[in-house]
């Protein structure tokens, strides 16, 4: 995992997460994918945190600004990282009007 994978538009897909995380959360299996992602954005960790899911699957929540060296563009939101082979998820609040 390299900050240069993140900073390639092909590999990433912006999400907003009022109409992302509930969705994926079922597909994957994480019941509480929702709370896991508001834990973790009040309280992140530099090398960020695994999840298991019940339909075989594993994710890893980072945020990539505190992970690498190297700002990104939207680095400072929850990431939904799920190998370089699949496409990552920047989990983004939208503005409040």
């Amino acid at each position: 995992m390299n900050v240069n994978w993140f900073k390639n538009p092909d590999n990433v897909v912006y999400a907003d997460e009022n109409e992302f995380v509930d969705n994926f959360a079922f597909e994957t299996g994480i019941e509480n994918l929702r709370q896991e992602i508001e834990d973790f954005r009040n309280n992140p960790t530099r090398e960020g945190k695994m999840l298991k899911g019940k339909k075989r699957v594993s994710v890893k929540l980072l945020i990539p600004n505190l992970m690498f060296d190297e700002k990104i563009d939207m680095g400072d939101n929850v990431w939904i990282y799920m190998g370089d082979v699949m496409e990552s998820y920047c989990v983004y609040r939208p503005w409040k009007e």
